[in-house]
């Protein structure tokens, strides 16, 4: 699958543009603060509804707009017809009236998409961008979010599990808040009713990011094997409520279960009974923790704290790495995420390349680059003879670009 147009309203800087884009390579260029990026982002946001710069959609309103409407025209190689997908959100906020009303609206060929998940995967797109170093030496949400993003693109159920955990977790803390610092106004029916809630739903969950860390981690070790010409020894270990992987891990009566367990073609009878077997773990977890939760007033304890713990030749790397093998690193976890969409979906996803060859140098660029012929690639970068000169080295010699020029919220496509 691959995009034929963009269209944009209101998004950033943009007021209205329609682009035909081409199948292949597109290279967006131009001077600094023009909205390179910004572009590149509005693919990003209607393909998934995330952006890499903001977790807030009204930062994505053009100033002294209410709405932004993205919309991308596909084409589908398998079936040979075109489709079409677009996000908006709208909203009467402002200073005077910061808490109105806000709304998101999805679209799959001009129909309505009512849940996030059945909108999920229709469009997969794969961002490298600067800000990819916070993978590495960033806060734990940073991960979770490249973690949840990952596996959502390929599994709506997650989606959905994710956003009932999410849902519940709010409601527990809003209990938590309303008792807190007094044990004894703490009422137990309350807390036990979302902690049983709780418990299911964070035994399914950690086991999918069981499972994603892992696979995460053997092609991740394999692109970074590459890129340090084997010297170095990277590794990814998921971190949940003390005790969970371990748990997890015994629970298997053999290796051999275990890797059919990542491998996806584990029997349902005995992934029922290893989540059984930790959602009764979890539970007690939680529980011991409801002492120390009502004293503060929120969840100290569940997988809303989960991380990942990154590693090279077994030290942490966010201590123990220069930027240059965090860069590496975030470059291989990124490469990872590529190969996965691809081995789940069979289908190479829209790759989008925000400013990143000026900050790789010659060897990572190729470990970029080596993966991405069959896919359709979005480019930004400054200097246009800088970036066509890189293509030629790295490319096959058939590739023909379509170049953009952007300037001040305008991009027009150059013949």
């Amino acid at each position: 699958m691959y995009i034929k147009k963009i269209s944009l309203i209101n998004f950033r800087n943009y007021g209205r543009i329609e682009l035909d884009v081409g199948p292949s390579v597109n290279i967006i260029y131009g001077n600094n603060a023009q909205g390179k990026t910004n572009l590149i982002e509005a693919v990003n946001v209607c393909a998934c509804i995330s952006s890499h710069r903001t977790s807030k959609d009204r930062d994505l309103i053009k100033f002294g707009e209410k709405e932004y409407i993205t919309e991308l025209l596909l084409h589908d190689d398998e079936y040979d017809t075109d489709t079409s997908i677009s996000a908006s959100f709208y909203t009467e906020e402002s200073e005077d009236n910061p808490n109105s009303t806000a709304k998101r609206e999805l679209k799959h060929d001009g129909i309505a998409v009512d849940k996030i998940s059945e909108y999920m995967g229709i469009c997969n797109t794969v961002i490298f961008a600067p800000e990819d170093l916070n993978l590495v030496k960033g806060a734990p949400a940073s991960r979770r979010k490249f973690l949840n993003m990952l596996i959502s693109k390929v599994s709506p159920t997650y989606y959905d599990a994710l956003n009932r955990t999410n849902r519940i977790i709010n409601q527990k803390n809003a209990s938590l808040k309303s008792f807190r610092g007094d044990i004894k106004k703490a009422d137990d029916n309350v807390l036990d009713f979302w902690d049983f809630s709780l418990a299911d739903l964070s035994a399914e969950m950690i086991m999918y990011r069981y499972r994603f860390t892992e696979l995460l981690s053997r092609k991740a070790s394999s692109h970074h094997s590459v890129i340090s010409d084997g010297k170095e020894i990277l590794r990814i270990a998921y971190s949940t409520i003390g005790g969970a992987v371990e748990l997890l891990e015994r629970s298997f009566s053999s290796e051999e279960e275990l890797h059919m367990f990542i491998a996806g073609t584990l029997s349902e009878a005995i992934y029922a009974r290893i989540k059984g077997i930790l959602s009764e773990y979890i539970l007690s977890k939680l529980k011991a923790s409801r002492r120390y939760d009502v004293e503060k007033g929120i969840s100290m304890s569940g997988i809303h704290r989960d991380d990942l713990d990154i590693k090279l030749d077994g030290l942490s790397m966010k201590n123990y790495s220069s930027q240059g093998q965090q860069r590496s690193a975030a470059l291989s976890l990124k490469l990872a995420e590529l190969q996965i969409i691809k081995d789940f979906t069979r289908s190479a996803p829209i790759l989008l390349l925000d400013d990143v060859f000026s900050e790789l140098d010659s060897g990572r660029r190729v470990s970029l680059l080596s993966g991405m012929k069959d896919a359709q690639i979005f480019i930004t970068c400054t200097d246009r003879e800088y970036i066509e000169n890189e293509l030629a080295k790295f490319l096959m010699t058939d590739i023909d670009p379509v170049f953009f020029k952007v300037t001040s919220g305008s991009c027009v496509r150059e013949e």
